[in-house]
């Protein structure tokens, strides 16, 4: 009896193992990959990616896709960088749009033209709104595809607006208009509110400087300028509001500005239209957007995150290129966008039933949209070592904001600049 039950315990067991190898054989046959992203705006963005990614890996049993929350831009940039040079990076990331440079010179991504080739070359890429796509080249060659892209938008509260008489159903068109409804929106005593808010970051400071006729970095990245006329108009600007005019707070760093406008305390507000599904379902006040303050020029830049490929095995390449596919189809960058508020990548984004019924219903939604396709677009702000120079130029705008001295402020961060980037000039 023993005997039997040894057998038939040994007979289990070769079933088990066989189970066991026979999974694991098809297993094998699975391409497993990990995306690195990151949530640049307010709202619960992590959510809806790790959805997004749960609905791609049901849809087909050839790939798995871990999505790993890497936290800002900033922290996935480093993330994914720090994996690259230990030998073990994702195969493919959401990063700032503006980290090509920086990813290319440790070579640590591959071009996309191949891939896009097979696809049908000019007409995949015509699929994309041509303005995202700009960032994206590089030497004449596309290196990420993308993804949550944005441009900066002029949020208002409309309620203030009629309060304070003014028209409630646009924004101030220039910057001499903004700061007289400034002051007509501000209000002191117990309860402060200010007439604007201006949050620290360089991707706000560059279309001031644009708008005053300038520029802050140059097309091949290898060059900032902040020594120039054109950042002392648009510095002593902020600061007369900040200070002469007392319309806005000389500091606020870019998550405390969103909820500062969420909750009424200031009238208006430099942001992201990524912002905008937050600030739409979080906000108690009537609201409305707008373009960009214009000043001698009407322009505004791009940003936001696009998908790069890292270097890895051919397999996990072409794999992460089929999951880009299908997270930029037409119907899930819709889903995104009404997620999120970032702007739909692609023409026919449009179009999905869904987010026409959407914008139909919120028709601001469509400000971002119509501001990159009527007004001047630039790139966003590329540089080699771009995390450094990002850094120089916040430091530099709340230093000046802070009460710093502007000429020897722009003179230091200009040698700085110079610096960073000596290798390449």
């Amino acid at each position: 009896m023993l005997k039997k039950i040894v057998n038939i315990c040994l007979f289990m067991l070769v079933i088990i193992c066989l189970s066991w190898s026979t999974g694991k054989q098809e297993a094998g046959k699975m391409v497993f990959l990990r995306m690195y992203y990151p949530v640049g705006v307010a709202g619960p963005l992590a959510k809806l990616m790790d959805e997004m990614v749960d609905d791609y890996n049901a849809s087909q049993n050839e790939i798995y896709v871990e999505s790993i929350f890497a936290g800002g831009y900033r922290n996935a940039m480093e993330k994914a960088q720090t994996a690259f040079l230990a030998g073990k990076p994702p195969e493919f990331a959401v990063l700032d749009a503006p980290t090509l440079l920086t990813l290319r010179d440790i070579n640590a991504i591959v071009s996309l033209d191949s891939l896009i080739a097979n696809e049908g070359g000019k007409s995949f890429v015509d699929e994309f709104l041509p303005a995202f796509m700009k960032i994206a080249q590089h030497e004449g060659k596309i290196w990420s595809i993308p993804w949550q892209r944005s441009t900066p938008v002029f949020y208002y509260n409309t309620e203030y607006f009629r309060e304070a008489g003014l028209d409630a159903t646009r924004a101030p068109g220039t910057w001499t208009e903004m700061a007289g409804y400034a002051e007509k929106l501000k209000k002191a005593g117990d309860v402060t509110r200010w007439g604007l808010e201006f949050p620290i970051d360089f991707w706000l400071i560059k279309p001031m400087i644009l708008q005053a006729g300038g520029e802050l970095d140059n097309q091949a990245g290898t060059r900032i300028s902040l020594d120039t006329a054109q950042a002392r108009e648009a510095f002593s600007f902020l600061k007369e509001l900040a200070y002469q005019r007392q319309v806005m707070p000389a500091v606020r760093q870019w998550g405390e500005a969103v909820n500062d406008f969420v909750t009424g305390v200031t009238a208006m507000l430099y942001n992201s239209t990524g912002a905008l599904t937050y600030i739409r379902t979080s906000i108690e006040h009537d609201f409305d957007v707008g373009f960009l303050p214009a000043h001698k020029r009407q322009v505004v830049i791009e940003g936001g995150g696009n998908f790069f490929i890292f270097k890895t095995t051919e397999r996990n390449q072409a794999a992460a290129w089929e999951v880009i596919k299908w997270m930029t189809r037409p119907e899930n960058t819709a889903r995104w966008s009404l997620g999120s508020g970032y702007v739909p990548v692609k023409h026919a984004a449009f179009e999905v039933p869904e987010y026409k019924k959407y914008t139909n219903e919120v028709p601001r939604a469509l400000v971002a949209y119509k501001q990159l396709t009527t007004v001047d677009i630039e790139r966003n702000m590329m540089t080699h070592r771009v995390n450094e120079i990002v850094d120089l130029v916040d430091n530099t705008i709340e230093e000046i904001l802070g009460g710093a001295d502007m000429n020897a402020t722009l003179k230091r961060a200009q040698a700085e600049a110079d610096k960073i980037l000596s290798k390449w000039q």
